[in-house]
């Protein structure tokens, strides 16, 4: 490639020679161009492969200065030699006497016939160094971004299963057969977390099952088989979703929510649209849930939060409010 840009470079100054000298010396012009391009290779060279890495990216610009200046004064006069010593007099013979003695040089003139390329060769090499960069950081966002979701995942599962052996640790005395009922609903919840849930989106009908055994299991606490009231409306069969996004918010209203209200003390709806859907939970206010004997913060609905600005950027309205006595959770995800 490097090679390729040499010789299009020497050719491309070449024809636009030709295209205002039509007597020109082909082989002439080719071969004095040449000679000079190895000036302005040298200097591309330097300047993108020594000066820019050591003391331009690493913003040392004094130094940087202290040494271009210098160099672009060397590779001048070097140009000059070639002119003056080998060029002019081997092709075009009696020019270098209209020129001049040696040192009579427009040193803003050869600074431009040289940089003018230098800068070329340098932008291509730094959209290349940004071109790659953007890769690597397109690539360790990627990477954060999935060991992130890989953390919130691992601490909401350890989150529900703490909360669910609670509740069914005061079954074990006062209702065994309900206890043994609630492990083996646990263990097809467990069964979906543990293979299903490894992926990044999950089939919306599993996801739905998988929060009707969660509901079960908690229902298996109450007398009233009414208590929570689920509403699935519209079709949601061939759609997908990221893996327990539901959950928390359910679960926040099971945990916080007030027990001694008349059924229904916990609605739940979703409603599968064409192309999103809406998933709402409402339960009564629960005044003495700082009194609550589980006091450690529910990170489950911290965590949703964040998974949803990770894989729903743009896609997605959260809303969480407190109206009239009751905990209002509603949220929209566009697929």
């Amino acid at each position: 490639m490097h090679v390729l840009f040499w010789i299009g470079y020497i050719l491309f100054v070449y024809l636009q020679h030709a295209l205002f000298d039509k007597n020109i010396n082909t082989e002439a012009s080719l071969v004095s161009l040449t000679l000079t391009a190895l000036v302005d290779i040298a200097a591309s060279y330097f300047t993108v492969y020594f000066l820019l890495p050591r003391f331009l990216f690493k913003r040392k610009y004094w130094q940087f200065a202290i040494l271009f200046l210098p160099s672009a004064a060397i590779f001048i006069i070097l140009q000059r030699v070639l002119l003056y010593y080998v060029i002019y007099p081997t092709y075009f013979p009696g020019f270098e006497e209209k020129m001049g003695s040696f040192w009579h040089i427009n040193p803003f003139y050869s600074f431009i016939n040289i940089y003018t390329v230098v800068g070329l060769f340098a932008s291509i090499k730094l959209l290349k160094y940004w071109y790659r960069n953007q890769q690597v950081k397109a690539e360790l966002e990627n990477k954060n971004k999935t060991s992130e979701l890989a953390l919130l995942r691992t601490q909401l599962n350890p989150h529900f299963l703490f909360n669910t052996l609670n509740n069914i640790d005061s079954l074990i005395l006062t209702k065994p057969q309900k206890a043994s009922d609630a492990i083996i609903k646990l263990s097809d919840i467990m069964r979906f977390m543990l293979y299903d849930t490894s992926t990044d989106i999950v089939p919306l009908d599993k996801e739905i099952n998988y929060l009707k055994s969660y509901i079960s299991l908690q229902q298996i606490r109450f007398k009233d088989p009414g208590f929570v009231k689920v509403n699935l409306e519209g079709t949601c069969l061939g759609k997908t979703i990221a893996p327990m996004l539901f959950i928390p918010f359910v679960e926040n209203a099971f945990k916080h929510g007030q027990k001694n209200v008349a059924a229904p003390g916990i609605k739940i709806r979703l409603e599968c649209l064409k192309d999103s859907l809406n998933f709402e939970v409402i339960n009564r206010v629960d005044v003495s849930a700082g009194m609550n004997k589980d006091s450690t913060p529910g990170i489950g609905l911290a965590n949703t939060k964040r998974r949803l600005e990770l894989l729903y950027p743009g896609r997605h309205k959260l809303s969480i409010k407190t109206e009239n006595g009751y905990y209002v959770s509603l949220l929209h995800i566009k697929f």
